[in-house]
């Protein structure tokens, strides 16, 4: 579905309503863990957010960076996901397994690795285990979206189920394509995709292609959020950055901040969140 566009200043005051800081109490705790594949054991970690002001066991979201590691965009909705009751586990999957986009490794090897971020949060009473998501930015989009697809989970989980809900931006839904098409199935848990139609990773053409594929081959039906105009990373608030990535079309990604597209993504991941972990 497309999203309605608004002014520039209209955005930005919603914006900073959204984003407005959680209060300086909330509580954070650094865990370190390992990725649940033995052959490939890399050291992870993450910073736990809870929220301030809730019910205890609370839901929560695993939140994954992009290839350049942790930046502006995790923050920009941690805020907001604190307020809405929901704890936010923010992971380092970059510190010392790669350096940039020339090193980095596929986003498969990643995938145990955010199962076990589920694992480690399932064994905190804080959390309420079955209230669980995920959601990530364009590396940790494809981890997000590959979490969904049940031979992964039971291949990582076993008989424990997986995430409770998927949130993917600009995940690169070309090379995920060829995984759904020799797939099982996917868990069936809640989806949702953002995009612009300008991505240089091809995702104005690859997402709705991904959509008709579930729905045609599993009957999922995954919900997109279209932002006609908008690049990759349009969310990143920074200074426009052209950068060398094979996975990129032509070897060439850029992202450009687009402040009508994040304020509207931000209303809406609050909305999907709230109706499928019951936050409030």
């Amino acid at each position: 579905m497309r999203s309605s566009r608004s002014t520039g200043s209209r955005a930005l005051a919603l914006l900073a309503v959204l984003a407005l800081p959680v209060g300086a109490a909330a509580a954070e705790t650094r865990i370190a863990f390992s990725s649940l594949d033995t052959s490939k054991p890399y050291k992870v970690s993450g910073t736990l957010y809870l929220p301030e002001n809730t019910s205890s066991p609370c839901p929560a979201i695993i939140l994954i960076h992009g290839t350049g590691g942790i930046d502006s965009r995790g923050a920009l909705y941690r805020g907001p996901l604190l307020n809405a009751g929901i704890a936010v586990f923010e992971v380092d999957f970059k510190t010392g397994n790669y350096t940039s986009t020339m090193d980095r490794p596929p986003n498969d090897a990643f995938v145990p690795a955010a199962f076990a971020a589920l694992r480690e949060l399932r064994k905190l009473p804080a959390i309420d285990r079955d209230r669980i998501a995920v959601m990530g930015f364009s590396m940790g989009g494809g981890i997000t979206l590959r979490t969904a697809l049940e031979d992964n989970r039971k291949t990582w989980m076993g008989n424990e189920k997986g995430f409770a809900a998927h949130v993917a931006f600009y995940p690169v839904c070309k090379p995920f394509i060829p995984k759904v098409e020799h797939s099982s199935g996917v868990t069936g848990a809640p989806m949702i995709i953002f995009y612009g139609t300008e991505d240089s990773y091809g995702e104005g053409k690859a997402v709705p292609e991904l959509k008709l594929l579930l729905q045609k081959k599993f009957k999922f039906d995954v919900t997109t959020v279209e932002y006609p105009g908008a690049t990759h990373g349009f969310n990143r608030n920074a200074a426009p950055l052209s950068y060398r990535d094979p996975a990129a079309i032509g070897g060439q990604g850029y992202m450009k901040w687009d402040p009508d597209a994040t304020n509207d993504s931000l209303a809406k991941v609050l909305a999907f969140l709230r109706q499928n972990l019951a936050a409030r």
